[in-house]
């Protein structure tokens, strides 16, 4: 890793209390010096102004005496003065009276000034005061005196640097003191920094345990317990994570050995997963083609149920099972039939983010049923001819025992004769009607139907049939047209299996026909007060060959040929009933009359 500079933390605490410190005391000694150097200056003028006032009294008496001998012996003893660099006097007309410049004779022409009065520093070492001469307020001159004064600013400003040199060594010592206590004070810290970097090169078991008594202390035990919860937490997420991994082989091996096809579908169409080539297509081909490659294989009719079935897993969020698709390959290769099953992905906010398709090849499945579809097909076929020829004779025998008058004597016989012939005629023809439906060849016929109508010849067909039973066949027809797209023969035929299915098990009561507009669907119900249908079988009696006992009518196929035919029309049917003795209500559901349309991905 990288290092990158660091500052100590104590030199972070050291140098701002020395530059801080250093700074004070640089301001506070000289806002001193220059104080005392003022005071200083302000008492040498005043002492100087006052021995020159005192001379200036000894000469005032010469002076208005006009006594020159006097006058220049007082000049000489003040000249003679160790601080006394020369002195004049002056009369009233500025006329110099006496003079004496015993070290600086220049200096007396470098001072001119007629109105001098008071005291002024000539140069560094020198001051000129200048004093009045008056007797009562009359004018005699004035007295000039030039003292020798050594500058004590220097001496000031040296002994103020060395006491400031001395005020920063002290400050300097007290840096290097709050630093080595500032270090004493984090060596824990550095106890915890390398408890860190053993952390983070994986010793996971490394711990402080700093005994500091004070925060770092509280800041290592709460690292600790940071580090200790961690810990945790990674063994539980590398087990996790094995599990994971493990798990992840197993689903890696079953989708790979599986033998249905399992395909992943993001909503944009795209494909995901595929874990093996389907119908001689590459994976990556299909991958790379996405949803569109895939329905390039699928027939028509399999394109369109495929495309509803994904619009209908992303709208409603259910799984769509057991659709069948054909894969049309061409160029002479037989067709292969699946089954697909839809299940939605939901992301947390339970949207759908994928579809997972599985794909089950049931084209051997599909000739085994082709074929018993074309067996019992060819056996319904060759049982009917001679059931036909059959009935004919005996309605033949039957009239011909009228001509002779011995119908009486054998009616019961020809009568059993004649309703199980018409029974096994009627079987016959349903097997005939199952096969045909589940096999493609009875073609749908399609065209827009007003269900009011197909409705109402259904009544009037089937109500005596009712009546000759006692039971009431009613009608609750919607007053404005319900038109649908279908054949008419087969929409027909499931109204006429359904009453049909109702009179079987309804004994008293009646059965009531209607229908209605439903969230954009048309709807049809066929409500009985028969015996009922336990609810584990509302879905199983579509089934072929269930019937509700042993011994009733028919072999249970009347009910799977109207599913058959809502499949054919894109349409429900399905059956409700609160029990044994309650009745029950079927109910068929039809697109509304309009183009199907073409449902987009």
């Amino acid at each position: 890793m990288k290092k990158h500079f660091r500052v100590s933390l104590r030199y972070k605490l050291a140098f701002p209390v020395l530059v801080v410190v250093t700074s004070m005391l640089f301001l506070m000694f000289r806002a001193t010096y220059r104080t005392v150097r003022e005071v200083v200056e302000e008492h040498t003028e005043q002492r100087l102004v006052a021995i020159a006032e005192v001379f200036a009294q000894s000469v005032r008496v010469p002076l208005i005496l006009r006594n020159q001998e006097v006058l220049h012996a007082n000049i000489e003893w003040m000249a003679k003065r160790d601080d006394v660099l020369g002195v004049s006097v002056e009369d009233g007309s500025g006329v110099i009276m006496g003079a004496a410049y015993p070290n600086n004779v220049a200096l007396a022409t470098s001072f001119i000034d007629s109105d001098f009065v008071g005291v002024q520093r000539v140069t560094p070492d020198s001051y000129v005061v200048g004093i009045v001469i008056e007797e009562s307020d009359h004018y005699l001159g004035r007295l000039i005196l030039f003292f020798l004064q050594p500058d004590l600013g220097m001496k000031l400003r040296k002994i103020f640097v060395q006491r400031l040199l001395i005020a920063f060594l002290s400050t300097l010592f007290l840096a290097v003191m709050i630093s080595g206590f500032t270090w004493i004070a984090i060596l824990p810290l550095f106890k915890l920094k390398r408890t860190a970097r053993k952390i983070l090169a994986g010793d996971l078991s490394a711990r402080a345990q700093v005994h500091s008594f004070d925060e770092i202390q509280d800041l290592s035990e709460s690292f600790d317990e940071m580090v200790h919860r961690l810990t945790r937490s990674f063994e539980n997420l590398r087990s996790r994570t094995e599990a994971l991994e493990e798990s992840e082989e197993k689903f890696r091996l079953v989708v790979e050995s599986a033998d249905e096809i399992i395909i992943l579908i993001n909503a944009d169409g795209d494909i995901l997963l595929l874990n093996k080539e389907i119908s001689g297509v590459s994976r990556s081909e299909v991958i790379m083609g996405g949803i569109s490659r895939l329905l390039e294989m699928y027939d028509e009719e399999s394109k369109h149920r495929f495309q509803e079935a994904v619009v209908s897993v992303i709208e409603k969020k259910t799984p769509v099972t057991n659709l069948a698709v054909t894969q049309h390959l061409g160029g002479g290769k037989p067709d292969v039939y699946y089954l697909a099953n839809l299940t939605p992905v939901l992301n947390p906010a339970s949207h759908v983010k994928q579809i997972q398709v599985v794909l089950r090849d049931v084209t051997e499945l599909r000739r085994i049923e082709m074929m018993k579809e074309s067996l019992i097909r060819d056996v319904a076929h060759e049982l009917k001819t001679p059931t036909s020829k059959f009935e004919m004779v005996l309605h033949w025998f039957e009239k011909d025992l009228k001509k002779n008058n011995q119908y009486e004597r054998y009616k019961d016989i020809v009568k059993i004769l004649v309703s199980n012939t018409d029974r096994l005629m009627r079987t016959i023809n349903s097997i005939m009607d199952l096969t045909k439906l589940e096999s493609g060849m009875d073609l749908v016929q399609t065209e827009i139907l007003d269900l009011n109508d197909v409705l109402n010849q259904v009544h009037t067909d089937l109500k005596p049939m009712a009546e000759a039973k006692g039971i009431a066949l009613l009608k609750k027809i919607s007053p404005r047209p319900l038109h649908i797209r279908g054949d008419r023969d087969m929409v027909y035929r499931v109204f006429v299996n359904l009453i049909s299915n109702s009179l079987k098990f309804t004994e008293k009561g009646q059965i009531e026909i209607s229908d209605e507009l439903q969230d954009g669907k048309v709807a049809a119900m066929v409500r009985d007060t028969g015996v009922g249908i336990e609810a584990e079988n509302l879905e199983k009696i579509f089934e072929r060959f269930v019937q509700k006992t042993a011994a009733t009518v028919g072999i249970g196929v009347g009910l799977t040929i109207c599913r058959d035919i809502m499949n054919l029309h894109h349409g429900r049917i399905f059956a409700e009933s609160e029990g044994p003795g309650k009745g029950a209500v079927f109910k068929v559901l039809f697109p509304a009359a309009a183009p199907f349309p073409e449902p987009t991905v």
